[in-house]
């Protein structure tokens, strides 16, 4: 799978990994999660470097990995501390490691480093309105399509009285004024409103851009893959893209509020959560039929309308260009 790298991507929601090793697919690799004694988590390739076993079959025991073929035991930074066979005192080959990557965890969220191994790498992307003060409920949701069209979907403002009429899209309102964007190598702002089609010209990006000062985006895109939409000041939706493979893309999809009592959040986050996945079932129906599986922009005919998508493909391109397809992705070199 060719993914942009140097880049930090959510994989998993943080209790999802647990002591007990578990096989994973991630960015097109098989991988396995664990937690050692002390709670933190590692990811590793999902084979024992001696004979090839999955290690999602074994058990993490002291702090170690532990292969269910032949109790090889692997530290955190996949370097083999035991081989059974070879006595305590025996030698270990060198090279005995497994493929290791470096892996947070931050925001109820497992995140993944996708490139080569740094000293220092930069912090994960993540909005900070969203890092006091606000609990959250997750929808875990997975969609058969190339996370590009997954993301391209959040991006677009002018399918809402068409694919959402009966629910967030009611009132016809298909005439979009602007949108405006802004964009970096870090991500995309997007400014719009819809309204019901009166026979007006919308606004120039002047003049668009003078309204949208000093107010926060409608939506926003953080690469690789986290997304934010400003529903009030009390209430946001937040979406982390997962690639799993070129086929399946999971949304890790978050209604974050601000009722901190447990007995009214609770039940307000499974009803937003049902609300939202319905929601996201009908751009689902749309999103599946779209040809080629990869957006593309030779085979897509973009409008004004489209500026965040257009913004999307030219920095998503540049980001694959700066990748060399030849290099190992990801590995930690401490493995």
């Amino acid at each position: 799978m060719h993914l942009p790298e140097n880049q930090w991507y959510p994989v998993l929601e943080s209790g999802e990994v647990r002591n007990k090793p578990q096989a994973v697919e991630r960015l097109g690799l098989k991988l396995v999660f664990w937690r050692s004694a002390n709670g933190e988590p590692h990811a590793h390739i999902d084979r024992c470097p001696h004979l090839g076993a999955a290690l999602s079959g074994g058990q993490s025991m002291g702090g170690r990995l532990v292969c269910p073929f032949h109790g090889f035991e692997f530290d955190g930074t996949g370097q083999c501390q035991h081989i059974p066979a070879n006595g305590r005192l025996g030698k270990i080959p060198k090279g005995m490691a497994l493929t290791g990557f470096t892996v947070r965890e931050e925001h109820g969220l497992i995140w993944l480093w996708l490139g080569q191994h740094r000293e220092v790498l930069p912090k994960v992307p993540f909005f900070p309105p969203l890092e006091t003060g606000w609990r959250y409920g997750t929808v875990k949701v997975e969609w058969p399509v190339h996370y590009t069209r997954a993301i391209e979907n959040q991006l677009d403002v002018a399918h809402l009285a068409f694919v959402h009429r009966t629910t967030i899209g009611a009132g016809g309102r298909s005439f979009v004024d602007g949108p405006y964007v802004e964009s970096d190598a870090e991500g995309i702002k997007v400014w719009v409103s819809n309204s019901v089609d009166e026979g007006r010209h919308s606004r120039s990006q002047t003049e668009l851009a003078a309204a949208a000062f000093g107010k926060e985006p409608s939506l926003s895109f953080l690469f690789p893959g986290v997304w934010l939409l400003n529903i009030s000041p009390r209430m946001k939706n937040f979406i982390a893209f997962v690639p799993v493979n070129d086929q399946t893309t999971l949304y890790y999809l978050r209604v974050y509020h601000r009722i901190q009592n447990p007995l009214l959040a609770k039940p307000y986050e499974w009803l937003i959560g049902l609300s939202n996945r319905f929601i996201l079932n009908q751009d689902r129906r749309v999103v599946v039929t779209q040809t080629p599986l990869k957006s593309a922009d030779g085979e897509d005919r973009l409008i004004g309308a489209d500026r965040a998508i257009s913004q999307f493909r030219q920095i998503h391109a540049r980001l694959l260009e700066a990748t060399r397809p030849e290099q190992m992705p990801n590995i930690d070199e401490r493995a």
